[in-house]
């Protein structure tokens, strides 16, 4: 069985970024890889170029070429790969489950277009993470956002970057989202109280995406939340943690820019919603 000829345009944090990587690396699907660099991160913001536009008129990372063909949107890309037959026999997508709810789980837990704000697990993660954005944001040299204002396809995402560079926003968005986060998480431990290893007993897209959601709580300060209040998760998120995918897809792409960028933003700060989630979830578990 021969692999199929695969390029991930990708950046390095991208919470989307890090679930394709994941789910490449569990198919055993070798790839090659381009890096974007971010228009919210770097100032020469490529993601906006005429050339990655081509491949992504949205001008959003992942994007994957498979034998010539062009797939956008994590959500997407491993829906299609898993389609492919590995090598290992890794299937993404167990005979047992409803493909439907499948794709309305991974729908969920990742960042997906015409989902409401802070709605979902996956929606919820920019919420928490709009400090930090923030941050960076205005790191920028003012060139950098005339560029986002003149060349980003999206004016939705054109607006807020915007408007965090001019203000300051970010102090209240990510309270919007605790009360549904502490739904959801509540949710996925009363799903785990039950002993089962992953999602659906054997691992699939939607422990991929989780794992990456995770992950970003860990970067925001968050991880708390996952842990001995909700004891069921946080023996799952140790499963997840142990697997190569976790280390090779995610914690091996923070690069010194990724790592600094954190210690400095959180050097003298806890995250701002931290104490009120644990707040909420004393009240609701």
């Amino acid at each position: 069985m021969s692999n199929p000829n695969i390029t991930l345009y990708h950046a390095n944090w991208s919470f989307c970024s890090q679930m394709v990587r994941v789910a490449l690396l569990e198919k055993g699907f070798p790839f090659d890889k381009h890096h974007i660099k971010l228009c919210d991160q770097y100032p020469e913001g490529e993601n906006i170029d005429k050339d990655y536009l081509a491949i992504n008129p949205l001008g959003t990372v992942p994007a994957i070429k498979i034998d010539g063909n062009i797939i956008c949107g994590s959500e997407e890309i491993i829906y299609q790969l898993d389609k492919i037959d590995s090598n290992n026999n890794c299937s993404l997508y167990p005979d047992n489950v409803n493909e439907t709810e499948i794709r309305k789980w991974a729908s969920n837990t990742t960042i997906t277009d015409g989902v409401k704000f802070a709605s979902t697990l996956g929606t919820i993660m920019p919420v928490f993470s709009s400090p930090l954005l923030q941050y960076m944001i205005k790191q920028l040299p003012f060139s950098s956002i005339m560029k986002i204002l003149l060349r980003h396809p999206r004016r939705d995402r054109k607006m807020i970057f915007i408007a965090m560079y001019l203000g300051n926003p970010s102090k209240k968005i990510p309270f919007m989202g605790i009360n549904n986060y502490v739904d959801e998480i509540i949710k996925l431990e009363k799903l785990f109280a039950d002993g089962r290893n992953f999602f659906y007993n054997t691992f699939s897209h939607i422990d991929v995406n989780l794992m990456c959601v995770f992950n970003r709580l860990v970067d925001l300060g968050l991880e708390e939340t996952v842990s001995y209040k909700t004891p069921f998760i946080y023996k799952y998120w140790e499963k997840l943690k142990s697997r190569n995918s976790y280390k090779n897809g995610i914690l091996n792409y923070y690069t010194d820019k990724e790592k600094k960028l954190l210690s400095e933003f959180y050097k003298n700060n806890d995250s701002s919603v931290l104490k009120a989630i644990l707040e909420q979830i004393d009240k609701k578990i």
